[in-house]
């Protein structure tokens, strides 16, 4: 497996590059912004991108789609209640004093324990909501890693308080779908540092207090 990490944008956002070695194939997931450096990590990889995945809609994450759309010609993925947010990115954006360009359409639905063939590569998707609609995490099995989205982070978890947030919701989708997975699973998330399962729910504290640990 191929995975490259980039931290993009002034929000410091987690875009990945993952592809299969053996077939060359690869998607991205969550290109937030700096689509130039994006697409330099790609070429040096050597990939050719056959999918965009997105964990879900906020601006931070959804930055660079359009661009990287046009370069590969690929299809833009996500959980079906992620379109209207995606729709609103503008909106967001100006919200945060901020302009957002060209707004991304959605090609495809990923529904919850969708599997997604990349090669050889299989990205079981977790519906994972709370932090935004629609929130996905995507999980390889066979690599033992989880990308965690906004959902989970190394001593933290995603913001609630932004349109479509809630901390309840959260909570259960952390403790149902991420917390259920091995302790050694790698946790590479959004935004901050990688960690695991384990590490977060021995030492996280929104979670060792609410009965999930």
């Amino acid at each position: 497996m191929i995975l490259e990490m980039l931290t993009v944008g002034p929000f410091q956002e987690n875009c990945y590059v993952i592809g299969d070695e053996d077939s060359g194939v690869g998607v991205v997931v969550d290109p937030g912004d700096e689509a130039a450096r994006i697409s330099l990590a790609v070429e040096q990889t050597g990939l050719e991108i056959e999918k965009i995945l997105l964990t879900h809609a906020h601006i931070d994450h959804i930055g660079a789609v359009a661009t990287l759309v046009q370069e590969y010609s690929c299809p833009v993925l996500a959980h079906h209640e992620t379109g209207p947010m995606l729709q609103q990115a503008p909106t967001q954006a100006m919200m945060m004093g901020m302009r957002f360009g060209r707004v991304p359409n959605l090609d495809g639905h990923i529904e919850d324990e969708e599997v997604i063939e990349v090669g050889a590569l299989r990205l079981k998707s977790l519906y994972t909501p709370g932090h935004a609609p629609g929130h996905l995490a995507f999980y390889i099995e066979d690599e033992g890693l989880v990308l965690s989205g906004d959902a989970l982070f190394s001593g933290s978890v995603g913001r609630v308080d932004l349109p479509g947030g809630s901390m309840e919701v959260l909570m259960r989708s952390i403790g149902e779908r991420l917390l259920t997975l091995p302790d050694e699973t790698r946790v590479y998330s959004g935004h901050g540092p990688r960690t695991t399962i384990g590490e977060e729910r021995a030492h996280n504290p929104f979670l060792m207090g609410g009965g999930l640990v």
